[in-house]
């Protein structure tokens, strides 16, 4: 899911129990409520749970962007639909290493 702020927000957030994985941070320009542009910071957020593991992690990422439906039906249409195939693939790639640098950040601190 999307996720903005006024402030840059950090790619993973702990709050009590909750875990936010966030990529893709950038900021932005949007038109405001008086017609003003408006500076944003806009991210893909994961809600997780600190004692999630690394599986659930994995799956919780994925599925903040393809919901179970959607990714059933990519993984189907690999042969007719090759790049957003490739575009899945790559996000689990993506999904992976997020969860794994989390992971290695909670092991250290």
């Amino acid at each position: 899911m999307k996720m903005y702020s006024t402030e840059k927000p950090e790619g993973y957030a702990v709050s009590a129990q909750e875990l936010r994985i966030r990529w893709n941070i950038k900021q932005v320009t949007a038109p405001s409520v008086n017609d003003e542009e408006l500076t944003q910071w806009e991210a893909n957020e994961a809600l997780c749970s600190i004692y999630d593991e690394r599986g659930d992690l994995i799956e919780k990422v994925i599925g903040s962007v393809y919901d179970t439906g959607a990714e059933i039906a990519t993984i189907n249409n690999q042969v007719t639909k090759p790049q957003d195939y490739a575009d899945y693939q790559d996000f689990r790639l993506l999904a992976k290493s997020l969860v794994d640098t989390w992971l290695s950040t909670k092991e250290v601190g």
